[in-house]
């Protein structure tokens, strides 16, 4: 059982279709929270996914705000609806749960136990949430599965600061160190796992709902985007996410390590910091991938 926590965008989308392609309907719960755009316009595009390849998933939205501070977003990158105001082909509508995503996750944990798995592609409130709700979540769930952070410190968001752990690092400080089941992909790992124009065009080439979605959205970017339209190679973070969740055996190697985050407004704010020496104590070590088998790896994100 998945449940994907999620701000779609342009990644996201080929995360979430990944995960629809693969796993029956009734395994898969899909929540958002405020990340790459709004809370509205994310949930929205998960509608409009869910529409497009999977419409019986259950659509669960959650936190508008960080913990803390104001929402942060990526519209320079994903466009003021998260998915480059790409013309979309109505679809059935696929209502949106009354429920709270922190909710639901909970829900779910109680009613799934150790056959769940959470992704966690956007920030990390909602999970958050479901923490204070129920303290014992780690205990209850299988593992979660985060994409965020850079302990190296090449940050997209802020000089050192990855976008994800940035935009709420107080919800992202609270999941480091209560979940004590995190297997964490970073964006220094995006950096060093990069794909030609050939191979990301290939992810895509199959004739299929799945396919057609990410061949659109890669062809929209490409038409407003100079700067990825000249690029010739690609990363792909939150797919890089759904191919561990979906099989752990992508991983070459990882370590455990604690993970603090940093979050005084200032230099460090939404900076991962890692204890590499493990001399830390207080809370739990996290798993923290360091290296994917690349064949395995192109075949998980092929549709």
């Amino acid at each position: 059982m998945l449940l994907i926590d999620t701000d779609p965008g342009l990644d996201d989308a080929h995360a979430l279709a990944m995960a629809l392609t693969r796993l029956p309907a009734e395994e898969v719960i899909v929540t958002t929270v405020a990340g790459n755009t709004g809370l509205d316009a994310v949930t929205r595009n998960a509608a409009w996914i869910l529409g497009m390849l999977a419409p019986e998933v259950r659509l669960y939205a959650g936190a508008a705000a960080p913990l803390l501070g104001q929402p942060v977003e990526a519209v320079h990158i994903h466009g003021e609806d998260g998915l480059m105001n790409m013309k979309r082909v109505p679809r059935r509508p696929v209502p949106v749960q009354e429920v709270h995503a922190a909710q639901a996750i909970v829900q779910a944990a109680r009613e799934h136990g150790k056959d769940l798995t959470i992704v966690a592609l956007g920030p990390l409130t909602n999970v958050a949430l479901a923490l204070q709700l129920e303290p014992k979540l780690p205990q209850l769930i299988d593992r979660i599965v985060v994409m965020g952070g850079s302990p190296a410190g090449f940050g997209n968001a802020s000089p050192n600061a990855e976008f994800n752990v940035f935009a709420d690092p107080v919800a992202a400080d609270i999941v480091f160190e209560r979940m004590h089941n995190v297997t964490l992909i970073t964006w220094d790992l995006s950096l060093q796992t990069r794909f030609s124009r050939d191979e990301i065009e290939s992810f895509w080439v199959s004739k299929n709902a799945a396919s057609d979605l990410l061949r659109g959205l890669h062809e929209q970017r490409i038409s407003l985007d100079s700067g990825y339209a000249q690029s010739r190679d690609f990363g792909r973070a939150d797919p890089l996410a759904m191919a561990v969740a979906l099989d752990s055996g992508v991983i070459r190697r990882s370590a455990g390590h604690r993970i603090r985050v940093g979050y005084d407004g200032g230099l460090a704010h939404g900076a991962t910091v890692v204890d590499w020496r493990n001399e830390t104590t207080g809370r739990d070590q996290l798993e923290l991938v360091l290296d994917l088998d690349r064949p395995a790896l192109i075949k998980a994100l092929t549709l």
